[in-house]
């Protein structure tokens, strides 16, 4: 009994250990999803961000308002039913006659009262109506192309957006690395001057010059770590991600997004001019104002409609096809005069229009003033990395230089925090410059208005 007692404790203590064993591993497949890469970013944006989302039910709004115009095209079929009484002696005429059964003998002043139902179909299409209907179904069409073209765009903004906060993360994660480094070395060199002064060979005012420099190295650190987790709430949200969602950059700083760009701003700026989706809004909008103008125009003109009604009246639900009536007409009506409303529509159909050139105008300066600021950024993030790289290099070959003979009693602490301030100063920069010059060719590739376009193609 002591041995059955003693095995069932060490199959619960067995198990018990499996558990916990089984709790402490890291969960792999969430650290996967939870991993995040420049692609994956992209394609999560594309599928989560708000911004686009909205932008593509436009779309599908503005192709449900085409199929709308293009109803009118087609016939109207109705199914009606009526049931009436009175003693209205023109009421009681039309429906008896209309039921085949009027007396003879009926008197036209004081014929009695009614009952009647009625069944029938009636249907209706407008022939003619003085182009409305053609031109309201262009400007729908001509809206879904300006919806289109403004998916595009959200699109383009967005992308290029995710990929600039991505390498502004990247950016504040080297800014921390940097700084932890600054913290580690004065950290060890105020270790070895804390011994030195307790020996009487290091004077205090060192010391507290080192603790003053260690203070903002860390002030440094808190900065960085709250600008890197600034930067990943703000790339959360353009992603889609709910509040509390947690992740983490793939460690690849050399991450980027291929895209190619002319080498001139005047190639850039041609190029623009037809990719731009700016510029595509910009169009359609001015062609749908011009589409407004006519569509206001056509209340000049007259109309036309046909409609035809087939039907049956009884007054004891007793419907018989041999007495069934049927209607057919052809309508037409014109507006000879409406209080001057067609003058006044078509008066500002024309100065929207006006608003529109003016609109394409202004855009198509701003266009141009993206692509030289792009360009000029693009440049000065090439020659900022140039002269980074070589000051990261004297910067530390000088740091090891003024440490030696600081070390040697050569030098006095303030030349060596110059030095170590410089060589962070100048891996601060040297990132900066790096991952400005990544973010200045996608502000290229948006400025164009080829990154949307770009990602589509490689998707």
């Amino acid at each position: 009994m002591e041995s059955a007692n003693l095995s069932f404790k060490s199959i619960l203590i067995l198990a018990f250990l499996i558990i916990a064993t089984c709790c402490a591993l890291p969960d792999v497949s969430r650290a996967e999803d939870h991993l995040l890469t420049l692609e994956t970013a992209i394609t999560t944006a594309l599928k989560n961000n708000p911004d686009i989302r909205m932008a593509r039910t436009l779309i599908k709004k503005a192709e449900a308002s085409v199929k709308k115009t293009e109803a009118v095209f087609w016939p109207k079929v109705t199914a009606f039913s009526e049931l009436s009484a009175g003693d209205a002696p023109s009421a009681y005429l039309f429906k008896t006659i209309d039921q085949r059964e009027l007396p003879p003998d009926v008197d036209f002043n004081d014929p009695g009262s009614f009952t009647n139902t009625e069944v029938g179909i009636m249907a209706g299409i407008s022939l003619y109506n003085g182009g409305k209907n053609r031109l309201e179904k262009q400007l729908a069409q001509k809206k879904l192309a300006d919806r289109t073209a403004l998916a595009l765009q959200t699109e383009n903004d967005r992308i290029a957006a995710v990929i600039q906060m991505f390498f502004t993360a990247l950016k504040a994660r080297e800014y921390i690395l940097i700084a932890r480094t600054s913290v580690q070395t004065v950290e060890e060199q105020l270790d070895m001057m804390t011994v030195r002064f307790r020996g009487g060979s290091v004077l205090k005012s060192d010391i507290l010059s080192l603790k003053v420099r260690l203070a903002e190295a860390k002030k440094n650190l808190v900065e960085s770590k709250n600008t890197l987790a600034t930067t990943m709430t703000a790339l959360a949200t353009l992603l889609g991600h709910t509040p509390g969602y947690s992740f983490s950059l793939y460690p690849d700083p050399d991450s980027t997004c291929m895209v190619s760009f002319p080498e001139s701003i005047d190639k850039a700026w041609a190029l623009a001019l037809e990719k731009r989706p700016e510029l595509h809004r910009a169009k359609q909008q001015i062609d749908m104002a011009r589409t407004a103008v006519s569509l206001a125009a056509s209340g000049y003109r007259p109309k036309v409609d046909l409609q035809a009604r087939w039907y049956m009246d009884s007054d004891d639900f007793s419907y018989n096809t041999s007495k069934d009536n049927y209607t057919a007409s052809l309508n037409l009506a014109w507006d000879l005069f409406d209080g001057f409303a067609t003058r006044a529509q078509i008066a500002e159909a024309r100065h929207e229009l006006e608003r529109a050139l003016e609109a394409r105008k202004k855009i198509r300066m701003q266009v141009y003033q993206d692509v030289k600021q792009a360009y000029l950024a693009h440049e000065n993030a090439q020659q900022r990395l140039h002269v980074a790289q070589s000051s990261v290099d004297m910067a530390k070959e000088s740091l090891h230089i003024v440490k030696k003979r600081y070390d040697g009693g050569a030098e006095p602490i303030t030349r060596y925090l110059e030095a170590e301030l410089d060589r962070t100063r100048a891996g601060i920069n040297k990132a900066a410059a790096f991952y400005d010059g990544k973010a200045a060719k996608i502000e290229i590739a948006r400025a164009i208005g080829t990154l949307s376009r770009l990602w589509s193609q490689e998707k």
